[in-house]
């Protein structure tokens, strides 16, 4: 078997994989692999995941278009047009992905935390049941997501976006660091998530662990993907494991 030939076995074989895995695992040097890696890229048989990684999935999940989420960037680049910096996403996102029926959903606006209260007063005028987040326990306790809010909180800096739209692996680190606050998920139905769109899609290695570095989650984000046991959930952990060590 000639060395492209086995690099192209090695990666059918594995959904994800690291540079240095396969530098390991198949004895080549890493720039001959870069050459090899290349060239299957170019020909559609592996694809880039980010920090060194690839993977033999060629879908990646497309965010669907939420109509609250379209009018709220509308209204606050009308309203602030100087303003570029944030994000808005609703958890209806990923509905079809929910293991129960979800029947209420939070819209959460994201911006600079200097504009918060101004962006808050704006969006309370012109839309229904408007919150402006804090970290009390009062707040929490009195949160009802029955009411299907708006909340204004402030916005993780380097927050990976494409434009107003945040990136799917955001929207998952940042729902999992709602588990312990807000109720519109479950943890099982957050693992659900993970294990489904794992198995269908293309994740972005790189985003998941700057992100989730940046929240200081990734060890309980691991924990509770454990909870993934199929083949493809456990390779997919192992990797982010392996992918903050030293080579």
């Amino acid at each position: 078997m000639n060395k492209k030939a086995l690099v192209r076995e090695y990666a059918q074989k594995h959904r994800y994989f690291f540079l240095f895995q396969i530098a390991r695992d198949t004895g080549l040097s890493k720039e001959i692999l870069w050459n090899y890696l290349s060239q299957l890229k170019a020909e559609k048989v592996i694809f880039d995941a980010g920090y060194g990684c690839y993977s033999i999935v060629a879908k990646s999940f497309k965010l669907p278009t939420i109509e609250r989420e379209q009018d709220i960037a509308q209204f606050i680049k009308r309203e602030f047009p100087l303003v570029t910096d944030f994000v808005v996403w609703d958890t209806k996102a990923l509905q079809s992905f929910y293991h129960h029926t979800q029947t209420h959903h939070i819209t959460f606006v994201e911006v600079e935390k200097d504009l918060l209260s101004s962006v808050y007063d704006k969006l309370y005028l012109k839309f229904k049941n408007v919150l402006k987040e804090n970290r009390s326990k009062a707040f929490f306790k009195v949160f009802d997501v029955a009411r299907n809010p708006v909340v204004v909180r402030g916005l993780v800096s380097r927050s990976p976006r494409d434009g107003h739209v945040p990136v799917l692996e955001k929207i998952l680190i940042d729902m999992f660091m709602d588990l312990e606050k807000y109720n519109y998920i479950g943890r099982s139905d957050y693992s659900e998530i993970w294990r489904e769109l794992i198995q269908e899609y293309r994740m972005d290695i790189r985003i998941i662990y700057s992100y989730s570095k940046r929240r200081k989650c990734l060890e309980g984000l691991l924990s509770q993907l454990v909870e993934i046991k199929e083949s493809y959930g456990v390779e997919f952990c192992q990797l982010l494991k392996e992918v903050g060590k030293p080579l």
